[in-house]
């Protein structure tokens, strides 16, 4: 019997929510519809936001891979028609980053070094990539090589070599910075850079020059013995 009892309590407390709740919507209808409207336009929002940024990746990529073969034929003026398009048109993305290293390297290949210093500065100030980050660094670090400020060239050339995952990467631009030292008679930095490339390179050419650059090290310091 009180099992029953129980039972019928059960189904009365069941009743009794679901009653509460038609009372509740029958008096804050206004407020309810408004709460559910928003949450399904806020959805209908995040989809939309979500399929435009995606195709906007998808587009972005297309254009920004169109611009890279023209870049590696050596049609310049095409290629900077194509990332530009990027840029101006594809903001946010990851492609319109890579379209400002893209003109940099352009206007560094043209000898527009104001130019190319301004947007490798303007690509690593953006979001980091591993790849193309230290790759814009070394950029720097060679438009103020040639615009004569070593001191400038050799610091951005060493932020690179510590960014650098790939070793191969790596040991060109430390090349880059033994060289440096080595006109600068900085023979100490030289000579530890050097053997640095030699235990990271698997460059044969590489290897070879950092071999005989420490050879040539070596002689000036019998020399001024």
């Amino acid at each position: 019997m009180s099992k029953h009892r129980s039972k019928d309590l059960k189904h009365d407390e069941f009743k009794e929510t679901i009653e509460n709740i038609v009372i509740f919507y029958e008096h804050h209808k206004k407020t309810v519809l408004l709460v559910v409207g928003g949450v399904a336009v806020l959805l209908i929002l995040f989809f939309t936001y979500k399929n435009d940024k995606q195709t906007k990746t998808v587009k972005s990529k297309e254009i920004y891979n169109i611009g890279v073969m023209l870049y590696n034929n050596g049609n310049f003026n095409q290629a900077r028609e194509k990332f530009n398009t990027v840029v101006d048109n594809y903001l946010g993305t990851v492609f319109s980053d890579r379209s400002t290293f893209m003109l940099a390297s352009i206007s560094y290949k043209e000898g527009n070094l104001e130019e190319a210093l301004n947007k490798f500065q303007a690509f690593v100030n953006e979001k980091y990539d591993e790849f193309f980050t230290p790759s814009a660094y070394q950029g720097i670090g060679q438009c103020y090589e040639q615009m004569g400020d070593m001191e400038g060239a050799i610091e951005n050339y060493k932020i690179a070599v510590g960014k650098f995952q790939s070793n191969s990467l790596k040991s060109e631009c430390m090349m880059s910075l033994a060289r440096l030292y080595f006109a600068m008679q900085r023979m100490d930095e030289a000579e530890n850079i050097y053997k640095d490339i030699l235990e990271i390179s698997e460059d044969p050419s590489m290897i070879e020059k950092s071999e005989k650059k420490l050879k040539s090290i070596q002689v000036q310091r019998e020399l001024n013995e």
